[in-house]
């Protein structure tokens, strides 16, 4: 593991969300040993004008105000202000001039010396070689490009810039490495982690699950995460309960749109964001985990950071067939369709005794995000760039 090093992340997220994603991981894995900058989102498309948006605005603007955040004695956060207008050639400039004075002078008074630079977003590419840094890495997650609401071209014109730059590509599927290694050779395959430790908890028998899925008719067939048309394939939901009105699907997650106008079916229940660290609790209550993604640009490539989780939990898994997790169909339950994802739920709900729990949750118990964080400090070290005087 890396030490006593300077790191700013850039991520395309925001610490205050609550959100437990991989950016979360990485920052606050390496601040136990190094200084963390973590840098909040400045978006990937232009606001609506939607009381939502405005809300939101109005949130990194205070949060912009108020500086950067203590966290604790190595983790700091800050919240960029930008012009919210990614479309306009002219905003960009502007905030490309805001975002490196404003990053610099956070440097200054953080005494940041030669940070290493991990961008989770292109919407970042135009801070790296401004900041002296020893090195950038791009840490790619998603097929950005893939989501609705963002303009392709300015996304591919953004990324292409910023896999030009980066002195190294770190990407969370094989799907992502293969794609993003024309434009740059230094690529590396490292899947996202899981905090085994934590979920292992699930198969403590003395916790009792939450209330508000406790009253819930069993079987609970379970998921959580952000619930999107980018993501979720509703459709399929509505089969499930609609073959099965046995089961109760219980649905854990944000969301950005009316869930009423696409869920027809009341033994569909949406519990609303949960922390993170009640997963596991909730997990007690699952008798069956799904990743029931709908089949796009943005899915197929990516790398779904709850199938660990739920794995280390010891849930039988069902899962639409995304490359990265067909690649565990030893253990997971992967449907080419819709008829043979249900068919492969009511097989799962067969296989959730006792023994298969701890089975499942002992297969991952090696996939932490300490072992990834690892071969992600040999990656920085192999790409460090050295000045004179330096030694490697």
């Amino acid at each position: 593991m890396i030490s006593n090093q300077d790191v700013i992340l850039f991520s395309s997220d925001d610490w205050a969300s609550g959100l437990k994603s991989s950016k979360y991981h990485v920052a606050v894995g390496f601040s136990k040993a190094n200084r963390v900058l973590f840098v909040n989102s400045i978006g990937l498309r232009n606001p609506s004008g939607s009381s939502k948006d405005i809300k939101r605005i109005w949130h990194k603007l205070i949060s912009f105000l108020k500086g950067w955040e203590r966290i604790d004695d190595h983790l700091f956060v800050y919240t960029p202000l930008v012009i919210p207008f990614h479309r306009s050639r002219l905003a960009r400039r502007i905030n490309r001039i805001i975002l490196v004075h404003s990053l610099r002078i956070i440097q200054f008074l953080l005494k940041f010396r030669r940070p290493v630079l991990l961008v989770f977003s292109p919407s970042f590419h135009d801070v790296v070689g401004h900041l002296g840094e020893s090195e950038a890495i791009y840490y790619c997650i998603d097929e950005l490009k893939g989501y609705r609401e963002v303009d392709t071209a300015m996304m591919e014109d953004m990324e292409n810039h910023l896999l030009a730059k980066a002195d190294c590509v770190v990407a969370c599927s094989r799907e992502l490495v293969e794609k993003k290694r024309s434009a740059n050779p230094n690529v590396y395959y490292l899947p996202h982690g899981v905090d085994w430790a934590l979920f292992r908890k699930t198969l403590d028998e003395r916790r009792d699950p939450p209330d508000d899925i406790a009253r819930l008719e069993k079987p609970i067939i379970g998921f959580y995460g952000f619930l999107s048309e980018d993501w979720i394939d509703f459709e399929l939901l509505n089969d499930m309960a609609a073959q099965h009105p046995e089961w109760s699907l219980a649905l854990i997650g944000r969301t950005k749109q009316d869930l009423a106008g696409v869920l027809r079916h009341d033994n569909i229940h949406f519990l609303g964001v949960k922390p993170f660290e009640q997963l596991p609790d909730y997990n007690r209550a699952f008798d069956v985990a799904i990743v029931p993604f709908v089949m796009n640009e943005l899915t197929e490539s990516s790398n779904p950071l709850k199938l660990f989780e739920y794995l280390a939990s010891g849930l039988p898994v069902v899962s639409v067939n995304i490359p990265e997790v067909a690649r565990y169909a030893n253990v997971v339950k992967v449907a080419r369709n819709r008829r043979e994802f249900i068919r492969m739920t009511e097989e799962a709900l067969t296989e959730n005794g006792r023994e298969d729990r701890y089975r499942r949750s002992e297969l991952v118990r090696n996939e932490t995000w300490e072992n990834r964080l690892e071969t992600l400090s040999g990656i920085i070290a192999k790409h460090r760039r050295l000045r004179p005087g330096d030694s490697s």
